[in-house]
Parts: structure tokens; sequence; C-alpha cells
């Protein structure tokens, strides 16, 4: 019993330890086939995009500077652009924190729709 006790400690204080962690997926069907199906996260600091499918074979991301939407055209440029082939995965560190991204298909000059 008085091993028992302190293992159970251990083991909630591992517990505990779990990394922070943000996770966004991105999935379109088109007559039942994926036209796009993305995963990202951002895990203590590194961003990792997952590209599942893609009509094109590839996905496409842009990286926005946290001050702009998804939804409506920026002044910025994109931070950063990205071109993950179907099946790979693709790390980067060192964006800014609360920064905002859209995935497609095909490349994209702005997220929001023309």
């Amino acid at each position: 019993m008085r091993t028992f006790l302190p293992l159970c400690v251990a083991v909630l204080l591992l517990a505990g330890c779990q990394q922070s962690s943000n996770t966004s997926v991105t999935r379109i069907r088109a007559n039942g086939v994926d036209a796009l199906y993305s995963k990202s996260s951002l895990v203590d600091g590194v961003a990792h995009f997952e590209c599942i499918a893609s009509s094109s074979g590839t996905c496409h991301y842009l990286l926005l500077d946290p001050s702009c939407s998804k939804d409506a055209a920026c002044t910025k440029p994109p931070l950063h652009r990205l071109a993950v082939a179907v099946g790979k995965t693709e790390q980067m560190a060192g964006l800014p924190a609360g920064f905002n991204q859209c995935v497609s298909e095909q490349p994209k000059e702005q997220c929001h729709r023309e």
C-alpha cells in the first residue's frame, strides 16, 4: 500500500504535464470523395501541416498575420505560403502567436473568396 499511493501520485503528475495544442481540420467532399482533407496543429509553438487528401495532389496553405482574418482581404502579405503533397506533413516553428491560416487544393493569393 505504501508504494501504491506514490505510484498513483506520479501517474497523476505525468498526466498534468500535457503539451499545449490546437488542432484544425479542413475537409471538403464532392460526390462522396475528399476534394480536400487537411489537418493542422500547433503543439508547443511548432505548427504541423498534414495533407491527407487533395484533388490536385497538394494542399496549399496561406499563413496570415494575427491581425488578418481569413474571411476578408488583408493589406499585409501572407507570412508564409506552404505546399504539402498528399500523404506528407511539414513542420514550422517561430510563427507568431495567433497566426491565421487557410488551406485549399489550388494556390491562392488571399484566403477570402473574391
